[in-house]
């Protein structure tokens, strides 16, 4: 004797079918999570916005123009940043030579840093000249580790030379 079970779950009740709940569970975390980073990309600012974009816009043929005259000038800067540790001082050691590779007397020496995920972190320090002829100097610190974007610039006169370089500053051991 075979015994027959007759299925008695009524599945036009939608809530009680277990493919509608599957979907409905689905839908609800995937608009949670985006619910969740949109939240985050609106509380967490990384500071990239520039304040002037227009006016940077309508400038972009000055920077171009700039480019180029430093091309021309043929400036070199050979820089000696060391690996920077977290909070702790480095030697930044900066020569400047001109298309000969002769030193260039120049006036001033900035290092310009800028942390891309924070604004407040941003700041400039001032090299000193040495003894030596187009050799410049300063002890230079970051105390956040992490990705950095430096600007190296020298001056002579109306003359403006510079370059970018990134740096990741790491971890004090």
């Amino acid at each position: 004797m075979s015994k027959t079970t007759v299925d008695k779950r009524n599945w036009s009740i939608p809530w009680k079918n277990p493919i509608v709940i599957i979907w409905f569970s689905i839908l609800v975390v995937v608009l949670s999570v985006n619910f969740f980073m949109v939240s985050m990309a609106i509380v967490t600012n990384p500071g990239l916005v520039i304040d002037d974009f227009y006016e940077k816009g309508k400038n972009m043929d000055q920077t171009l123009a700039a480019q180029k005259r430093m091309d021309e000038m043929g400036w070199q800067l050979d820089v000696d940043l060391p690996d920077l540790k977290e909070g702790k001082s480095a030697p930044v050691t900066l020569m400047v030579l001109d298309k000969e590779g002769e030193p260039l007397n120049v006036d001033t020496a900035v290092l310009y840093y800028y942390r891309p995920s924070d604004r407040k972190l941003d700041g400039q320090q001032v090299l000193v000249p040495t003894e030596t002829l187009g050799q410049f100097k300063a002890d230079f610190v970051l105390n956040t580790k992490g990705k950095w974007d430096l600007i190296m610039e020298v001056t002579q006169g109306e003359l403006v030379y510079n370059i970018g370089r990134s740096i990741m500053v790491q971890d004090p051991e």
